[in-house]
């Protein structure tokens, strides 16, 4: 795969950390409790876990990838479930930045989908599009930076509610894992928004929260490293010093050593006939 996604191997506990298996198993729960009433899109579904996990409690499940790979595994671990959510999911390869005759659609899913566009706002506005009225969105997005070779943009709260409001109108955002959990409904211009004030303080203390957290993984982690790092360098000055302690034995062997060759050199001189030894 392009972007050698294993989430169903991580959802599993088959590929990566126990955190990670923790983490991949909570966001995917936390989108599946957002689902509502019963078509669900998967737009960027992958190996299909979430598809898979929705048809089980009879959702009417299309999963969708750029992916050929992606696809063929989903199909693959479709196969494995029992017939009745066989008939549930369904898996195509397809762009979801193109218009689709499909819909219209309850849930619309965008797991780990954004960060992967310049610019997502189609995305966005084709997945609305898709929608029924009433119908929520649920997205999850890594939240600050993850660097990784295809992700092109970094979210924080605030940037994602931007991307989100002219579309939806939010119901959940949290962070779970180090990632944006969000869930928003449809919007309908027959109805007047809230206020945006106590929201945007609310985004910020979201925001501020996890800024906060992170920062202190940060420099509990840089104090064990600074500590690791003094620890290394008594090391490396005891092994200096016990270096130089053999350096200087060594050198004191090398002066014994010449003493005795002197020593010798002079002895052979005395007993070689002729040269001050008896005749």
């Amino acid at each position: 795969m392009v972007n050698e996604d294993q989430v169903n191997k991580r959802y599993y506990g088959l590929s990566g950390s126990d955190a990670s298996h923790e983490a991949t198993r909570a966001r995917i729960h936390w989108m599946c409790r957002h689902a509502r009433r019963s078509r669900v899109l998967d737009i960027g579904c992958s190996q299909g876990i979430a598809s898979i996990l929705l048809g089980r409690e009879g959702f009417e499940v299309l999963g969708i990838d750029l992916e050929d790979e992606a696809i063929r595994y989903a199909r693959t671990e479709l196969a494995k479930e029992p017939a009745i959510v066989r008939a549930n999911v369904r898996f195509v390869t397809a762009d979801a930045t193109k218009p689709h005759e499909w819909g219209p659609f309850d849930t619309v899913l965008l797991g780990e989908v954004l960060e992967h566009f310049t610019q997502p706002e189609q995305v966005l506005a084709n997945a609305a599009g898709w929608l029924a009225d009433g119908g929520v969105c649920v997205i999850t997005v890594p939240f600050g930076l993850h660097a990784f070779h295809d992700h092109k943009q970094t979210f924080y709260a605030g940037r994602l509610a931007e991307l989100a409001d002219p579309y939806f109108d939010e119901i959940a955002m949290e962070v779970h894992h180090r990632y944006l959990c969000y869930a928003g409904r449809k919007r309908s211009f027959r109805f007047r928004r809230p206020d945006n004030a106590e929201r945007l303080k609310r985004l910020i203390r979201l925001d501020e929260k996890h800024f906060l957290e992170y920062e202190r993984q940060y420099q509990q982690g840089a104090g064990k490293l600074r500590g690791m790092i003094r620890n290394q360098n008594l090391r490396i000055q005891s092994l200096e010093t016990q270096v130089k302690q053999k350096n200087d034995r060594i050198e004191g062997l090398i002066r014994q050593i010449k003493g005795l060759q002197r020593q010798l050199a002079e002895a052979r001189k005395k007993s070689e006939p002729g040269k001050g030894g008896k005749p």
